[in-house]
């Protein structure tokens, strides 16, 4: 009995200092004792698929530059005259990059010296559709009006060279190429033709009705008619008027065209 009232003695002992170590919510040492259930360990996360590394960036870097290494070699050859060589560089350029501003720009040089002018105006388009550069896309409507003039003519090559004026009104070989064409003041008369047969625009650039006739030309006695001298000169050196209908236009001339194709990349 003894020790059952020992033991009792121990219990009620431990119980007690355990109460007055503990204190409540309110932060006395009355009242019940609020104890945190124990938390549940979070569900385990599943591992998620992680998604394929990007490729090096050194791998990158050297494939742009082996690009553009051969979009070089390709103006070189175009340089050289020899477009075959430079259309294969092209090829492996474009293995390597995604055809962007000047890719498009030496493609439709080299279609042009092959005297491919339909690819070549057609690879400008893409060209002028890969810049905003306003200078650029001026350059690139003189370069397709190179091409227009052998597929279709004055009419729509003056054109064309009319809007690479209206962006960049530093383009002097497009003005050069407007004024050879007859147009010689494109700001004052941007809606008229000198080339065109309607009597209203003759008289607006004061040019007559139409070309004086054989039949109208007389000697200077008043009798019989004048021979024509079919461009050859005459006594004082003059030649008739076929011979600046014959004159090859600037926009027909190769090396005029390369002149001003030939830029480098930058």
């Amino acid at each position: 009995m003894k020790s059952r009232g020992v033991f009792v003695a121990i219990f009620a002992a431990i119980f007690l200092m355990s109460v007055a170590g503990c204190v409540t919510t309110d932060g006395s040492n009355n009242g019940w004792v609020v104890v945190d259930q124990p938390s549940s360990s979070p569900p385990p996360t599943t591992k998620k698929q992680q998604p394929p590394p990007p490729p090096r960036h050194k791998e990158t870097r050297g494939k742009q530059v082996a690009a553009q290494n051969h979009l070089r070699s390709a103006y070189r050859f175009l340089q050289k005259d020899k477009p075959d060589h430079a259309l294969r560089e092209l090829e492996k350029a474009r293995t390597k990059m995604r055809p962007n501003f000047w890719f498009h720009y030496y493609y439709g040089g080299a279609y042009y010296l092959k005297g491919m002018f339909g690819e070549a105006r057609d690879s400008w388009e893409r060209a002028y559709r890969n810049t905003r550069n306003y200078s650029l896309r001026s350059r690139i409507r003189t370069c397709q009006s190179f091409a227009i003039y052998k597929l279709d003519g004055e009419g729509p090559s003056r054109g064309v060279l009319k809007k690479a004026v209206n962006m960049d009104k530093e383009n002097r070989t497009a003005w050069d190429l407007l004024q050879d064409l007859g147009v010689s003041d494109t700001d004052r008369q941007p809606g008229y033709d000198k080339s065109s047969s309607s009597p209203y625009v003759q008289e607006k650039f004061g040019q007559r009705n139409g070309p004086e006739k054989d039949d109208d030309k007389v000697t200077k006695n008043g009798q019989g008619k004048e021979k024509p001298n079919h461009g050859k000169a005459d006594k004082k050196g003059h030649k008739d008027k076929k011979d600046k209908k014959d004159k090859k236009r600037k926009i027909q001339d190769g090396k005029q065209f390369r002149a001003y194709f030939l830029i480098e990349m930058r």
